[in-house]
This record gives C-alpha cells, sequence and structure tokens, in this order.
C-alpha cells in the first residue's frame, strides 16, 4: 500500500504538472484574463486549476481501486465542485447557483464515511445529519471564502499547501495514519499550480481552481479528522469572506461591486467609495498603496501566522516524549 501511495503521488504531480504547462501555452481570448495589478498589460491563461481536476481525476481512480474510500470521497467532491467553477470561468452562473451548488457534492462525505467522523478537542460525531450539515458547512463555506481571496499571484495554491500541511500533520500525530499519505499525495498536486501560479503568473487558478482547492481544504478538515485545526488555518479566508459578505450584503457578483481597491501602475490603493466593500486587501493596503508583491507576502504570512496557531493544538493532542 506504501508503495501504491508512493506511486500515485508522484503521477499525481507529474499530470498536474504538464496539464498546468500545457495551459500556460493557451493562447484562445476566450480563456485568457488581464492581469490587472500589474503596472504592463498581459493576459494570462486563466483556467490553471485544471490542473488540479486531472491529477484528482486519476487520484480518484486509483483510490477506487484500493478502497480508500476517504480519499475517493475527498477527489469525487473536489473535481465536482471544481467542475462547477469550470462552468462559470467558461460560460458563466448566476451567483446564487454558483454559490450553493456545492452544497450538493458535499453529501458525498457522509454517504461514505456512514455519518461517522471524529473532530478534535470535541470528539466523536455518529449522527448521520450532523456529519451532512458539518459536510455540507464545510465544502461550501472553503470554497466561496478561498474564491473570494483569490484576487493576486500565489496566494490561493501556496495558502492551500499550508493548511493542508498543517492539518494533514496534525491529525496524523494524533494518531490518525491515514492521514498522512493524503496530505502527500494532495500537496504533489498541488505544488505545480503554485510554480505556475506565483508570481509573475503565467496562469490564473480561475474559478475552476479556487472552487476545487476551496472544496478540497473542506472535505480534508471532514474526512481526515481536520476540522479544529483546518478552521483555525484558514482564518484569513473566514474573516475576508465574512468582511465582503457583510459589506457587500449578501452574495453579489463582483460586476455589480464597486472594486474594493484601485490600481495605479502597479501600486495598490484603497477605494474609499461607498459602497466599496472591505477585504482584507483593501486593509492591508488603507493605511499605505502596496505593490501586488508586498500585499501577497503580508497575506501569506497571515497564513503563516494562523498555521503556526493550529499547530499550538500539537502541545494538548501529542504526549511529551
Amino acid at each position: 500500500m506504501i508503495t501504491g501511495y508512493a506511486i500515485i503521488t508522484v503521477v499525481a504531480f507529474v499530470l498536474s504538472l504538464l496539464t498546468v504547462h500545457a495551459i500556460s501555452r493557451i493562447r484562445n481570448p476566450r480563456l485568457l484574463a488581464p492581469d490587472v495589478h500589474k503596472p504592463y498589460k498581459v493576459m494570462v491563461p486563466k483556467v490553471g486549476g485544471v490542473s488540479i481536476l486531472v491529477s484528482m481525476g486519476v487520484i480518484t481512480i486509483y483510490a477506487y481501486l484500493v478502497g480508500d474510500l476517504r480519499l475517493l470521497a475527498l477527489g469525487l467532491v473536489t473535481i465536482t465542485v471544481g467542475l462547477i467553477g469550470l462552468i462559470d470561468d467558461i460560460r458563466g452562473l448566476p451567483v446564487s447557483v454558483r454559490v450553493f451548488l456545492p452544497l450538493a457534492p458535499a453529501l458525498i462525505i457522509p454517504v461514505v464515511v456512514h455519518g461517522y467522523i471524529y473532530i478534535l478537542l470535541i470528539g466523536h460525531v455518529h449522527n448521520f445529519l450532523v456529519v451532512a450539515v458539518l459536510s455540507m458547512l464545510a465544502v461550501t463555506v472553503m470554497a466561496n471564502a478561498v474564491n473570494m481571496l483569490d484576487v493576486m499571484n500565489g496566494i490561493v495554491p501556496v495558502s492551500t499547501m499550508m493548511i493542508i500541511t498543517v492539518s494533514g500533520l496534525i491529525s496524523y500525530l494524533a494518531g490518525f495514519g491515514y492521514a498522512l499519505p493524503a496530505t502527500v499525495i494532495l500537496l504533489s498536486t498541488v505544488l505545480p499550480l503554485a510554480i505556475y501560479n506565483w508570481y509573475p503568473a503565467k496562469v490564473f487558478n480561475g474559478n475552476v481552481g479556487s472552487y476545487a482547492l476551496g472544496a478540497m481544504i473542506g472535505a480534508f478538515m471532514v474526512l481526515y479528522n481536520a476540522g479544529t485545526q483546518g478552521v483555525i488555518a484558514s482564518l484569513p479566508y473566514i474573516v475576508n469572506g465574512t468582511l465582503i459578505v457583510i459589506t457587500a450584503r449578501g452574495f453579489r457578483p463582483r460586476e455589480t461591486l464597486a472594486r474594493p481597491v484601485i490600481v495605479n501602475d502597479g501600486v495598490i490603493h484603497a477605494n474609499r467609495a461607498p459602497g466599496s466593500p472591505i477585504t482584507l486587501v483593501k486593509l492591508l493596503v488603507m493605511r499605505r498603496p502596496k505593490t501586488e508583491k508586498e500585499v501577497v507576502r503580508d497575506i501569506l504570512l497571515m497564513f503563516l501566522v494562523s498555521s503556526l496557531a493550529a499547530l499550538t493544538l500539537l502541545i494538548y493532542l501529542v504526549p511529551p516524549w
């Protein structure tokens, strides 16, 4: 089994890398989007997240063949929610549909785990309906929260790797050995996208990428007993999403809202106009305008702090040597 997981890890990385490289060479105008935070004009392929779907497709088939039901459920949820984002990238979906549609694939989780999960510091949950509600909440909230912060190069795939690493490590050290191979496999899947999405981005994640990665985080929380540490590590996503929903008065299309920031020659300024929603990025440039690199650095530092905060759970979960 260990050899099989090692092989699928390598295969997932190679497939993800080849796919994202191929996407970076796309020149179809329908699949390009402007990188608005750069001081120069550049069009970037906007569906880099397809690499996650391709890689997770192979992982899901492997999980089915070896009977790894947790990895199977995670793969199915990630792919299904990612496809919702892909449809939105290509054809467009009403916001009300796109926001709440992930509720349906999230139900794959309670079906697979048969109404049983474990939440660190809380305990066992055996009720099918409770697990279903928690699954829908985790997947839907994280898919939308990640999408809302996918605004600059590198933030989403790098922060996803931080959250998965910390969450999986804590679960493993708490005694859930099956969390370790899943963690390594997911990191190998996300790493190529992180490389190509890093500043200056050769590809954008697109809604396909942000939705797939958000669903991956949410499903991982439930399936690998990582809810407590996952929520702590994901706090920047949760705070940013909450700020936007409150100040925008609900889920509204970006096109109908005033932009939270204004970009002048590559420098990002807060938009102080009435009706402009509050975001983490806006708060970071409120006192002093910053470049994209500076904002990305600050946001990733927030994720580093939240991830380190999640690691403090080890004090309570792992006995001293």
